[in-house]
């Protein structure tokens, strides 16, 4: 029966075919199951056309950015460039936006011209990872006063006075003190104790290290007026004035160059 069946169906496309109506019907099909894969490849080939020639905004590398670079340091120091580049040649994970780099750093080396990515970044680690490449951390050992415990913070601004004796020629020596770097950021602060560095359990002698954000060309002379003399943390408002970097104070420039000092306070 099953082969009958076959025999049949074999001898109705026979007959089909040998008809003029059969033929053309047959042509149509073919003609419509053509025109779909020809609609099919045109749309891809459209498709792909038009991917191609998309473009897209990537953060690349303006310089080589070293392992442990911290995203907030490309970010302000303007370490990248922002590029167009063809949608195909994106990079997996490209970042497009300096927010994703916040609280990261480097992997391993990133080189001039290459596309930042999410995978070139990890969690930030230590003090390290917040420092750009100009910058240096030192910390300093202040009392109560003259470091301001308990109201300086981490994040905070000041102005870092020091104090040391001069000689000058043919003299003896006298207390001067100047201005040595303003608008410096606080890194970190901790108390060392009630006692401090004298040992005493009075509260107002106590000591705190504070660390600084300051500049490669400056950690020596902080370091300096740290062991050589006295230093002075003077908090900085959000919307300071520029601090005055005039020449140094001293007991004669006080008594000739000074105004007098009111007995009312200033207002």
């Amino acid at each position: 029966m099953e082969l009958t069946s076959k025999n049949y169906t074999r001898n109705d496309w026979r007959k089909l075919l040998s008809t003029r109506r059969g033929t053309i019907i047959v042509a149509g099909v073919c003609a419509l199951v053509a025109a779909g894969i020809l609609l099919l490849a045109m749309n891809r080939y459209r498709h792909n056309v038009d991917t191609s020639g998309n473009q897209e905004t990537v953060l690349v590398a303006g310089g080589l950015i070293q392992k442990g670079t911290s995203g907030d340091s490309i970010a302000s120091g303007q370490l990248f460039k922002s590029t167009s580049v063809a949608v195909k040649q994106v990079t997996a994970g490209a970042i497009a936006d300096t927010a994703l780099l916040h609280g990261k750093v480097a992997a391993a080396d990133i080189y001039p011209g290459q596309q930042l990515t999410a995978a070139d970044f990890v969690a930030k680690g230590g003090l390290a990872t917040e420092l750009a490449p100009s910058q240096r951390a030192i910390t300093i050992s202040l009392d109560q006063s003259h470091g301001m415990v308990g109201q300086v913070k981490a994040g905070d601004h000041v102005d870092v006075y020091a104090g040391v004796n001069v000689e000058p020629r043919g003299g003896r020596s006298e207390p001067a003190l100047r201005l040595l770097m303003a608008n410096i950021k606080v890194l970190q602060t901790g108390s060392t104790g009630g006692g401090g560095l004298g040992g005493s359990q009075n509260p107002n002698n106590s000591f705190s290290n504070v660390t600084l954000d300051v500049a490669d060309t400056q950690a020596g002379a902080l370091a300096y007026a740290s062991d050589n003399g006295k230093v002075w943390l003077v908090l900085r408002p959000a919307q300071a004035t520029q601090s005055n970097s005039s020449s140094a104070v001293t007991a004669q420039s006080l008594l000739l160059g000074s105004k007098p000092i009111g007995t009312g306070g200033s207002k």
